[in-house]
C-alpha cells in the first residue's frame, strides 16, 4: 500500500469534517435562503478536477454554487480521493471582491497544530472556477468548468 495515501487520508477526512462544521456554524448566523445574484449567476453543475502539488494525488471533482448573501457563496463539492474514497462537503466561501461575471473568493480554517491552517483563494467566472489551497503539509489546486445545459 502507498504510504503517501495513509498520510493524506487523515488530512482529507479532517478537511471534510472541518468544512461541514464550519458550514453548520455559518448557517446558524446566515439564513440559508438564496439571494438573487443578478448578472453573477453561478448556478448549475460544474465539473473538473483537483490536484495535490505535494503528493501528486488527483481526482475528479463536481460542484454546485449558491449565492447566500452579499458576502457569501455556498459551494457543495463531491469527488474522490485516491480513486476509491468518495467525498462530499459543503463550504461557505467569503466574497472578497465582486465584478460583473466574476467573484474573488478567499478563506481559511485552522485544522489544529498538526495540520496547521488550511487556506484557499479562488476566482469564479461565468464558466470557470480556479482555486489554489495550502496548508502546513499540502498545497494544490481545484479547476472546474460549468457543465453545458441540455
Amino acid at each position: 500500500m502507498n504510504l503517501r495515501f495513509l498520510y493524506l487520508l487523515p488530512l482529507a477526512l479532517t478537511f471534510c469534517s472541518v468544512v461541514e462544521t464550519t458550514t453548520a456554524q455559518s448557517n446558524e448566523e446566515t439564513p440559508s435562503t438564496p439571494h438573487p445574484v443578478g448578472s453573477n449567476d453561478f448556478s448549475g453543475q460544474w465539473t473538473g478536477s483537483w490536484l495535490s502539488c505535494k503528493s501528486g494525488h488527483q481526482g475528479k471533482l463536481r460542484a454546485t454554487f449558491c449565492r447566500l448573501n452579499d458576502r457569501q457563496l455556498e459551494a457543495v463539492f463531491a469527488g474522490s480521493f485516491a480513486k476509491i474514497l468518495p467525498f462530499r462537503y459543503r463550504a461557505v466561501l467569503e466574497i472578497v471582491e465582486e465584478k460583473p461575471g466574476q467573484l474573488h473568493l478567499r478563506g481559511s480554517k485552522s485544522l489544529g497544530p498538526f495540520m496547521g491552517t488550511f487556506s484557499y483563494e479562488a476566482i469564479l467566472t461565468a464558466d470557470q472556477f480556479k482555486a489554489t489551497y495550502q496548508s502546513k503539509r499540502d498545497c494544490g489546486r481545484w479547476s472546474l468548468t460549468r457543465a453545458p445545459c441540455h
